[in-house]
């Protein structure tokens, strides 16, 4: 009898060594050429804004250009970020409620055109770096300066001091980031230069992450991941000796009412779709976002926005 249970046991280990090695794994990599010129479009929207968003818009189009400058001394390629052209529509309820949106609008409409957003990839396709992140951040918190000066100024029923002034400038800075705003900027990259596996499989850390992966005959690849933000494994952070005794009585509480919210049937789920040609180019992607309840039949209460990237064009150096 024990031979037996020792028998299968070592069919089940075989199988699921089979099952892996039948499970291909790859990774995507870009084919850059240095003096290339990418054309992509992108439709962004929203079922409503968010009550916090000062950049409320529930639709924002707009036309890029990748352009693929340089290659330095360790093979990271510096790439421009150039927006062609953008389509930011604001409601008429929110024109009138946000006071000096105005200068957002133009900022995003007209400023931001002249403004090259320079990226580092490294040979993987990663996103190393926004080399002029700060100077670019700067200039998106100075086009929100004058509707969050008006916001201040209905709150606390004055203008603010040249203190205040100083830090609402500091916190738009630190709030606001241009990769959020453009966020089709990482996005483009995310997938590249990790191994990946054909088929389904499922990945659980912070979050747990559902794939589903093809390669096609014609060599184009699609990617579909499903992104389940309170669905992960716990993490645990062991306290250091004593310092037990130096917490908060609360504490414990604290810990059941973050559980309760958990426990509210609340789902907060990123969609990612994704195709990239055989030369491991993104020529199409989308990424939905949606905060509501778990029951499908409660959906229209819930959150949800929606970004797709087409790429148009691709003109390659002569």
């Amino acid at each position: 009898m024990e031979m037996k249970k020792l028998t299968l046991l070592l069919l089940f280990g075989l199988l699921a060594v089979v099952s892996t090695w039948g499970q291909s794994t790859f990774t995507i990599l870009p084919k850059f050429q240095v003096g290339d010129t990418l054309l992509y479009e992108v439709q962004q929207s929203k079922n409503k804004e968010q009550a916090d968003d000062m950049l409320a818009c529930k639709d924002f189009s707009r036309k890029f250009y990748l352009i693929i400058k340089e290659k330095d001394r360790e093979g990271n390629f510096k790439v421009d970020y150039l927006l062609k052209e953008t389509n930011f529509k604001i409601d008429k309820e929110v024109r009138k409620e946000f006071v000096g949106i105005s200068q957002v609008e133009k900022f995003l409409t007209q400023d931001i055109l002249k403004i090259p957003i320079l990226l580092t990839i490294d040979r993987a396709g990663r996103l190393l770096d926004v080399n002029n992140k700060d100077e670019v951040d700067k200039a998106l918190a100075n086009s929100l300066v004058p509707m969050a000066t008006h916001l201040v100024n209905k709150t606390m029923k004055r203008k603010p001091t040249a203190d205040e002034k100083k830090q609402i400038m500091e916190s738009l800075t630190s709030k606001f980031s241009i990769t959020d705003v453009f966020d089709e900027i990482p996005a483009l990259f995310k997938y590249y230069g990790q191994p990946l596996i054909e088929g389904k499989s499922e990945t659980v850390d912070s979050v747990t992450t559902k794939y589903i992966i093809a390669r096609m005959g014609d060599g184009t690849t699609w990617l579909k991941a499903n992104i389940d933000f309170l669905n992960g494994e716990e993490i645990v952070t062991e306290n250091n000796p004593g310092e037990e005794f130096l917490e908060e009585s609360d504490d414990e509480s604290e810990d059941e009412s973050f559980e309760d919210i958990l426990d509210l049937g609340i789902a907060v789920i990123q969609e990612d779709e994704y195709k990239y040609n055989k030369e491991g180019i993104v020529t199409y992607l989308k990424y939905a976002f949606l905060i509501g309840s778990k029951d499908v039949n409660e959906l229209d209460s819930s959150y949800q926005s929606k970004t797709e990237v087409n790429l148009l064009a691709i003109k390659k150096k002569q």
